[in-house]
């Protein structure tokens, strides 16, 4: 893929990303499908993530492009422009994150009570599958375990970028969870999930900004 032979590896990459360029459409995007969408979609499973190189570019492989986009300091446009076509070609950058049990399991950590860990648990999954590169492609979504908005991250100081940070994502949701503790902040999922009752406890701040209450 995107490489020659009899020269090094950086510049068979380099030179194949060209040829790429110039054989594939400038932009790639949602809706397409070929030989072109199915070497994007190998790059970014040879940059540590799950997807399946199908050739057809759908919801899902736009879902990884927005995330690899993320992490590789690019807009998160979903679709693959030059920019992008280079950071993949490149190799530097790891998609590489927890599984759904490491997931699962630091959740529970951190929310500690038991039945709060179980809901807890029960909301991540919903949103995300426990997924920590989980990207929300609808209106109504977000980034990461938690699928925190954009307007969340904004009170709490966090970007994108660090929202599909596992510890970072879940820690979030902790502080979010006890300002009330509960999950009324995911309603959709937290309505499907058997009623927790808490005591009282004084809730946990988050560092820098902590502002009212947000809908996520």
């Amino acid at each position: 893929m995107f490489a020659g032979s009899g020269a090094p590896r950086s510049a068979r990459a380099d030179a194949g990303a060209e040829l790429k360029a110039a054989a594939c459409a400038s932009v790639i995007a949602l809706g397409e499908h070929g030989e072109c969408v199915r070497e994007i979609q190998i790059l970014l499973i040879k940059s540590g993530t799950v997807l399946t190189a199908d050739a057809n570019f759908g919801t899902e492989t736009r879902r990884r492009v927005v995330a690899f986009q993320v992490l590789a300091g690019l807009p998160p446009t979903g679709r693959v422009d030059d920019a992008t076509r280079k950071a993949l070609v490149s190799g530097r950058i790891s998609m590489r994150t927890w599984s759904e049990e490491q997931v699962e399991r630091r959740i529970r950590e951190v929310f500690r009570n038991p039945r709060a860990g179980d809901e807890a648990v029960h909301v991540a999954r919903c949103r995300s599958h426990l997924d920590a590169l989980w990207v929300g492609l609808d209106p109504d979504g977000g980034w990461g375990v938690f699928q925190l908005t954009d307007e969340v991250l904004s009170n709490y100081d966090g970007t994108q970028r660090v929202a599909l940070d596992p510890e970072w994502n879940i820690q979030a949701a902790h502080w979010i969870w006890a300002e009330h503790r509960d999950f009324r902040a995911w309603p959709v999922c937290a309505d499907a999930a058997p009623a927790t009752p808490f005591a009282p406890r004084t809730a946990l701040r988050a560092p820098g900004r902590h502002h009212r209450h947000q809908r996520l």
